[in-house]
């Protein structure tokens, strides 16, 4: 978990894992947290637009060089999990992104099978570029909250995610 302090640095903590929920939710909260998540979502990304047109990369493509930016070298398999699209697709993302000089592939040291993609330094620039406006946009909503408030947030996105991340839909 990101705590963060009024001054606005930023520590990891680690996140404590709860039991899950036995209540029920009522469908009536299920369906306003859904339509407050794509709302959300297209919201964030507008004001983002409005701010800074035309990123280089976005939606997708920009998910991509963020997990490998975080996490290093990744297998596509992965890539695409953790995306939530058909290999397939994260295929085709890679390949663009290689095009662009993005990313690179490689081969796996232990298994000549495996192909891992990382992220390359040009990828890395570019990445932070689209980012930009998006952590400015974050700072300015986050400041409206409490930093305690901005710790659970963060740790419940986290926790949903990693479930999302997980389920075999």
């Amino acid at each position: 978990m990101v705590r963060y302090s009024n001054d606005s640095t930023v520590e990891r903590v680690s996140v404590s894992t709860l039991p899950p929920r036995t209540e029920p939710i009522s469908d009536d909260l299920l369906d306003e947290l859904s339509a407050n998540v794509i709302m959300l979502g297209r919201l964030f990304i507008a004001q983002c637009e409005r701010a800074h047109p035309a990123p280089a990369v976005d939606g997708p493509r920009l998910l991509l060089l963020r997990i490998l930016s975080e996490a290093g070298e990744r297998r596509a398999g992965e890539l695409a999990r953790h995306l939530g699209i058909k290999a397939s697709a994260a295929s085709s993302l890679i390949e663009s992104l290689e095009r662009e000089g993005l990313v690179v592939r490689g081969g796996d040291a232990h298994d000549r099978r495996v192909t891992i993609i990382s992220i390359t330094d040009e990828g890395a620039r570019v990445l932070r570029d689209a980012i930009a406006p998006q952590r400015e946009l974050t700072r300015r909503l986050m400041s409206s909250l409490a930093a305690e408030d901005v710790a659970v947030m963060i740790r419940i996105q986290r926790s949903l995610l990693k479930t999302l991340t997980d389920m075999d839909c």
